[in-house]
């Protein structure tokens, strides 16, 4: 973005390309490339369940002034008499992240070794003392001759097959996501940033499927006569053209199957276009119409080319998704509207006892917007002071993921209960937590189904503000019954519901 700010100042000769304010603006636009492995050495370790202050200066130990004086001035180095290569690792991306995931073992094993008196500060030194060696002297240069390769084939590929794999990564880019393997081509994408200064990979191949799946949603949206998914495909067309394509994907197309191969057309001919004109992204944002500031950079024809694209995007997937129809009343009877038409029309209420001790907070204090803005239900969130999770109500264990963070319940009336353990939690695959129950389990009110290691998952820096909401509740009303700090399994919430 800032990058684009400065392209428009020099564009309308507001400054001069050699004045201070060009230079200043410029290195602060460049600073994120320039200190990417001490951005994804935090990522990283949240991710490889470590602790991402010592990841980080784990990064700055590759990037510290007196180290690259060191490398530039040809002198031999050594550490421990361990040779060490000289390599840059500004804007590098393989050498941290393997970096960091060698060192969530080391940390692991450091964690069983050390006394507990002495862990807070012992830990991270034996962890230090074990991965600076290891990082300097075998992972960073290993790491780094990799990424050159890495680089060598983005512009192979760039080179000899570049309107290729634009067109068969358009085409293929709602598969990707629905595998999860967009994650896999983000090396690749900051590799070609940090290398060639622009990307094609997903910045460029995921524009046309974005603005796809928002022309099939707003067609479904147009022919539909079910009044509660015209409204979901509105808002889930809106989000895919705005780059966020996984409510149109899961929520529209892919379900009623004819407008996603609409959508994979689209991708076709929009890669077309991107392949003809020379679409190029100039920064990493998700693809879609707020990407715009992102192709600035290219110029007049880039910001053409993009406007092109998207509207061809657009048009393709609307009028095939027009052409070849849905079933719109087999797919539209989800099991929402079912819910609502077998229940009762009386009300009902229902006493949610906390399922945690601690402070008790607002939702919109929740850091993730699917929880403060009340996408998933009305509720509240408690800060936890104790370990120990307890079911709120009596019902059936009916989600319970493999990560471990988050446990759903469904009472006998009907009423769905999600319990989330911490924000950005199901990074740990687990760590820290432990089920005590099964999936499809009926519990009692009061009963323990989980326990959380708070020392261990605040150490690591995740916020454990744990949101219990009512996914189920679009007639609901709750009520607070306690305020300040909640003590687990005393009434929390009243629930109210009915037509």
């Amino acid at each position: 973005m800032l990058q684009a700010v400065l392209v428009m100042l020099t564009t309308f000769n507001w400054i001069a390309t050699d004045s201070s304010t060009y230079q200043i603006i410029n290195y602060c636009s460049n600073v994120i490339f320039y200190f990417l492995p001490m951005l994804l050495a935090f990522t990283s370790a949240k991710k490889f369940g470590c602790n991402p202050f010592v990841a980080v200066v784990l990064a700055g130990c590759l990037l510290h002034p007196d180290f690259i004086a060191m490398t530039n001035s040809g002198t031999p180095l050594t550490l421990f008499g361990l040779p060490v290569t000289a390599a840059s690792y500004s804007s590098s991306v393989l050498p941290i992240i393997i970096a960091i995931w060698v060192m969530s073992y080391v940390e692991r094993f450091a964690e069983r070794i050390t006394p507990s008196f002495v862990k807070y500060f012992i830990k991270p030194l034996i962890t230090l003392m074990v991965m600076i060696p290891l990082t300097l002297v075998i992972i960073g240069p290993a790491g780094a001759i990799c990424g050159n390769y890495l680089a060598m084939l983005v512009a192979w590929l760039q080179e000899q097959a570049g309107w290729l794999v634009t067109i068969v990564m358009s085409v293929i880019a709602p598969l990707i996501v629905i595998t999860g393997m967009q994650y896999a081509l983000f090396p690749l994408v900051f590799q070609s940033l940090a290398s060639l200064g622009y990307i094609v990979l997903m910045g460029v191949t995921g524009l046309p499927t974005n603005l796809g799946q928002g022309g099939a949603c707003f067609a479904v949206a147009l022919r539909t006569k079910d009044k509660e998914f015209r409204q979901l495909a509105v808002s889930a067309g809106l989000t895919a053209c705005f780059g966020i394509s996984e409510p149109a994907l899961y929520g529209v197309t892919l379900k009623l199957k004819r407008p996603f191969w609409a959508v994979l057309a689209s991708g076709f001919t929009g890669g077309i276009v991107a392949v003809i004109m020379g679409l190029r992204a100039y920064t990493f944002l998700s693809p879609g119409l707020m990407a715009f500031p992102g192709f600035i950079a290219g110029g007049v024809s880039n910001i053409l080319a993009f406007v092109v694209c998207c509207i061809v995007s657009f048009v393709t997937a609307f009028i095939l998704t027009l052409a070849l129809g849905f079933d719109d009343h087999e797919e539209t009877n989800d099991s929402k509207t079912m819910y609502k038409k077998e229940r009762p029309a009386n009300e009902i209420e229902e006493t949610l006892l906390a399922p945690v001790t601690g402070q008790i907070c607002e939702l919109s204090e929740v850091q993730d917007k699917i929880f403060s803005e009340g996408i998933l239900g009305p509720g509240l969130a408690i800060r936890p002071q104790e370990g120990q999770v307890y079911a709120p109500v009596s019902g059936t264990i009916t989600a319970l993921f493999e990560t471990r963070h988050a446990i759903g319940i469904t009472t006998e009336l009907g009423t769905e209960i999600l319990i989330h353990l911490g924000i950005d939690t199901v990074n740990l695959q687990g760590n820290g937590f432990q089920n005590k129950v099964v999936k499809g389990e009926k519990v009692n009110s009061g009963q323990l189904i989980a326990t959380m290691d708070l020392d261990r998952l605040n150490e690591l820096g995740y916020d454990m503000i744990t949101p219990v909401v009512i996914t189920n509740g679009e007639h609901v009303q709750i009520q607070q019954l306690a305020g300040g700090v909640a003590t687990a399994n005393t009434p929390l919430l009243r629930v109210k519901k009915g037509e």
